[in-house]
């Protein structure tokens, strides 16, 4: 039978796990080396500008759509659809329609697989894109676990002083020898795996919120000290140069691009997490100022990781474009050249600070698959979190067997080959790149849609601002000004939902799937 539906204790708790779930290795990790390759300030301004203007508005709908329904994606969006609405066919429509582009640009296995879900909208309607959501969370989980086990023995190693490389040589064969390592990674995951699953053990209350009142603070004190050090650098100020002033002529279209997919993935859009935590979330909390400080924490976070990482890797003399070996090649020689033979240090915070932010996040992602079973299967939450748990281990350390190369599972390469027409370097890169730069896109355009022209702006609307403005602590004249100024913000808030967010993410899609050809 299923259990009641939990609650969160406090807005605080819920602002530090929705802030948790958002702050991961998106932005410690991945946005400062996306940054690097994207030329720096540059970048980061049309990345602000699509959290803003993209990643608010779809996360407010999220987070209104798991509390209105009080049920995870699924039955949120079977509960607000409406039985005569055409828009479900019009997309199914638009998926078939899209599937035969795809054939015609020779994305054969690609266009089966839109084509499919085409046909599902047609037959099930709005509660295909929940499952999609759901699903694609579980797929990222089973990847983010394997890098979160290679944070955690990272932290081991610098805080015993073993990440002392002499060269950026030493530093590649340390990382290439313990991803190239199957039964190790997969050690490494099973580690990560036992803390994010005993976290959900216990529950919302006693378990995810109570873990990250304790982590978050820890990562921002963590955060501050490394900024702190990383200014008062010798040549640091050209760290900081780089990465917040920016130059308009280094910026690509596909960086344009990258900064949009990103805003998603930093936030934890698209993915079931945000309407899973807003589920949680009792009538009286205010949605609207809940969600502007995930957002503003989350933003924060990932721009003093870029102030803590840059001007460090600029006065050590290392390159900003190092690309995703940035963190785990360049950082620790960029630490250890620190004055002051305290290097072991810097790595050890840094690695803890990559660590909190890994379990944060793992366990946000952990908790849809969790809520799914509790709710259309009726498990316990218990045997909810070991099916889930087992489940992703299982296809984790197959992930694990092809991080480098796809060499071990030569028929999965096939496989996808056959799906998607090409295939990346390893099966790791294959489905983060599935996930990253189709399924949550195609999803975020889902939930815009669903939000602005299903559930509808003024349902959503009053579900954003309920309790907003207790009547019972204001004077008259204030009421007024802040009904007048919530009401306004959502008025804002509705134009892009239904018009600005889907459009642009619509156009990402079609670049990604070389339908749409920029210049430059």
């Amino acid at each position: 039978m299923m259990e009641k539906r939990e609650h969160w204790g406090s807005t605080f708790g819920f602002i530090m796990a929705g802030a948790g779930s958002a702050i991961g290795l998106g932005n410690i990790w991945k946005f400062p080396y996306i940054t690097g390759i994207n030329g720096g300030g540059a970048f980061v301004c049309v990345y602000l500008a699509c959290i803003f203007f993209i990643g608010v508005p779809v996360l407010l709908s999220e987070l209104a759509l798991g509390r209105a329904s009080q049920r995870g994606p699924i039955g949120a969006f079977g509960y607000f659809s409406r039985k005569s609405s055409i828009l479900p066919k019009v997309i199914g429509g638009f998926g078939l329609g899209l599937s035969a582009a795809l054939f015609a640009f020779g994305s054969n296995g690609l266009a089966l697989m839109v084509g499919l879900i085409g046909i599902a909208f047609l037959v099930k309607g709005w509660s295909v894109a929940g499952f999609c959501c759901t699903a694609v969370a579980f797929l990222i989980l089973c990847y983010y676990i394997i890098i979160g086990g290679w944070i955690l023995r990272y932290a081991i190693l610098a805080f015993a002083g073993k990440l002392s490389f002499a060269t950026a040589t030493d530093a590649t064969g340390c990382f290439l020898g313990m991803a190239g390592d199957g039964w190790l990674s997969a050690l490494l995951t099973i580690g990560f795996m036992v803390p994010c699953a005993g976290v959900c053990y216990f529950g919302v209350k006693k378990g995810i919120e109570l873990a990250s009142k304790i982590m978050m603070p820890v990562l921002l004190v963590i955060i501050f000290v490394l900024v702190i050090r990383s200014l008062t650098l010798p040549g640091a100020s050209k760290g900081l140069e780089f990465f917040l002033k920016p130059d308009f002529t280094k910026l690509t279209t596909q960086g344009l691009l990258e900064a949009l997919g990103h805003a998603f993935y930093s936030l934890s859009l698209g993915m079931a997490t945000m309407i899973t935590y807003g589920s949680y979330l009792p009538r009286q909390r205010n949605i609207f100022s809940a969600g502007l400080w995930i957002v503003l924490l989350d933003t924060c976070v990932a721009l003093l990781a870029g102030i803590a990482i840059f001007p460090a890797v600029f006065a050590m003399g290392q390159s900003p474009a190092a690309g995703p070996g940035l963190i785990f090649n360049i950082l620790p020689l960029t630490f250890n050249a620190i004055p002051g033979s305290l290097g072991w240090l810097w790595n050890g915070l840094f690695f803890l600070l990559m660590l909190i932010a890994a379990l944060t996040s793992a366990i946000s992602i952990f908790e849809p698959g969790v809520a799914a079973l509790m709710e259309h299967a009726k498990f316990s939450r218990h045997k909810a979190v070991i099916v889930t748990a087992g489940s992703a281990t299982v296809l984790g350390m197959v992930i694990c067997s092809s991080v480098l190369t796809w060499e071990r599972i030569p028929g999965v390469e096939a496989l996808f080959q056959t799906l998607t027409g090409a295939c990346r370097a390893s099966l790791f890169e294959q489905i983060d790149y599935l996930c990253s730069s189709w399924v949550l896109p195609l999803n975020g355009f889902a939930i815009a849609l669903f939000t602005g022209w299903i559930w509808g702006v003024s349902r959503a609307s009053r579900e954003l601002y309920r309790r907003g403005v207790p009547a019972t602590t204001l004077e008259r004249t204030e009421k007024i000004r802040s009904l007048f100024f919530m009401r306004l913000s959502v008025s804002f808030w509705s134009i892009f939902i239904r018009f600005i967010a889907p459009v642009l993410v619509l156009i990402m899609f079609l670049y990604a799937a070389g339908i749409v050809k920029f210049t430059k």
